[in-house]
């Protein structure tokens, strides 16, 4: 039997992540790991969002940069700058998982949060109209 690999909310870990245009295609790159750790440790998939080393000239609210080197950088086992896509979360099986490269401070998680609450809007304070 196959050990399903344990993760933690903030975790930066190495998945094969689906082409948004062809979800049969993947590229094996990072990902921060937004599903909360109730999730992590009793479901069989986790929640990720797309980590790129292609990162914009602007920053958009969405997006949490990790610039390298960087403390934060080392610690999440990254060896590029890099770009969080919070616009860019999918739903994977855990055992897809290839191995952990690291995981972000703790500080580093809250600002990445921010990006993840814009990127789904969940500061709103009106109701969507019908």
């Amino acid at each position: 039997m196959d050990r399903v690999p344990e993760v933690r909310r903030g975790d930066v870990v190495l998945v094969p992540f689906p082409f948004v245009t062809d979800f049969s295609k993947a590229k094996t790159r990072p990902a921060l790991v937004v599903q909360n750790d109730v999730g992590n440790r009793f479901g069989s998939t986790v929640i990720v969002a797309l980590i790129s080393s292609s990162v914009p000239s602007r920053r958009y609210p969405m997006h949490f940069p990790i610039a390298y080197p960087s403390p934060v950088a080392q610690a999440a086992g990254l060896k590029t700058a890099s770009v969080v896509k919070m616009e860019t979360i999918v739903t994977l099986p855990k055992r897809g998982i290839l191995r952990r490269l690291g995981a972000l401070p703790h500080e580093a998680i809250r600002e990445a949060d921010e990006a993840l609450a814009f990127s789904l809007d969940l500061r709103r304070s009106e109701p969507l109209a019908p």
